[in-house]
């Protein structure tokens, strides 16, 4: 399973903005203690920033980067569920972010939007 536990910091994607085809334009997130993302579900990650919207490129940049991004959904216990984003480049060449479609579970349209 792709699952994730970092060292450092890792962003946490809390909302989303989606465009007219459904796909994730923007997202809100702030960067919280990675060893906090590793919890159990519960309890959201200590943040070490405050929450920015930002557009998906500048996500995709920082998957691009090898920095963890993971999403946090509301209900069921809160806390972050252990799903990873990841970068799907489209046939046209475009560049989208979604969690793990090989991962069962919640997928990043599920978060509340902006």
């Amino acid at each position: 399973m792709n699952t994730l536990v970092p060292d450092g910091p890792a962003h946490v994607v809390t909302g989303v903005e989606l465009d007219a085809r459904g796909e994730v334009r923007r997202v809100r997130w702030y960067l919280a203690d990675g060893g906090e993302v590793g919890m159990a579900a519960g309890a959201a990650p200590r943040p070490l920033s405050g929450e920015s919207v930002v557009d998906t490129l500048e996500v995709v940049d920082k998957l691009l980067e090898a920095e963890p991004v993971v999403p946090l959904f509301p209900g069921h216990g809160g806390g972050v569920a252990h799903q990873v984003i990841k970068v799907h480049v489209q046939p046209d060449g475009t560049e989208r972010i979604e969690v793990d479609p090989s991962l069962p579970g919640r997928r990043l349209r599920d978060l509340p939007r902006l």
